[in-house]
């Protein structure tokens, strides 16, 4: 099995907290003259990271990558068997795709100095607190945000709460995690699949922020 996947993208971190949590045995590779390339698309069609190819099966989209490893590796469970928790976790999982992740990707061309806009930044800033107020509320911590293991709602804030905290430093604004959700982000950031993914994706972070400061 093989995974086309950046350290720097959060989707990719998605895919790899779950890969590594299951044990499932993979390799992970940068997308071969990068993503979106013809050289790309004659494995990927769509060009997009992550990329999944097992045997025959080529995936692209986070969400359906999680669930395809989640019915082929089912242990650990990350997506119970009851039917309304199923719905739960994936009424999450969209939250983070089409809520939260979004706020901070718009402000990708906010990192460097000479392209910011504070007031764009504050408008923003406060759009994000919306959703994670929003995401506290719908959230049952037990200690995870639905279960007392890790499942699939999990795994995609990991990487985007770290890129969100790192870029809102590079702000200079204050990142503020509803209380309800700071001692969930401490549990999931024990598990040792996504302390050694978030160590990565840090370290790509960092970088890529420095980049943009000259």
């Amino acid at each position: 099995m093989i995974l086309y996947a950046l350290p720097i993208s959060n989707f990719c971190s998605k895919v790899t907290i779950v890969l590594r949590h299951k044990q499932i045995p993979h390799q992970i590779l940068p997308p071969p003259s990068g993503y979106g390339s013809a050289e790309y698309k004659q494995i990927v069609p769509t060009g997009k990271i992550p990329g999944l190819v097992d045997d025959q099966l080529v995936l692209s989209e986070s969400e359906a990558i999680n669930e395809y490893l989640e019915e082929k590796y089912p242990n650990p469970v990350m997506l119970p068997g009851d039917p309304a928790k199923r719905a739960l976790i994936r009424q999450l999982s969209r939250h983070h795709d089409l809520a939260v992740e979004p706020i901070i990707r718009s402000l990708f061309g906010q990192v460097a100095p000479q392209t910011r806009n504070t007031e764009v930044l504050q408008t923003k800033a406060t759009e994000l607190q919306k959703q994670l107020t929003m995401l506290a509320e719908l959230a049952e911590p037990q200690p995870f945000l639905l279960t007392s293991e890790m499942s699939l709602a999990d795994v995609g804030y990991a990487p985007t709460l770290l890129l969100g905290e790192l870029m809102w430093e590079c702000f200079g604004m204050s990142w503020n995690l509803p209380s309800r959700l700071k001692e969930w982000q401490q549990n999931l950031q024990q598990v040792p699949a996504v302390s050694e993914t978030l160590q990565e994706a840090r370290e790509a972070t960092v970088t890529w922020i420095a980049s943009k400061q000259g």
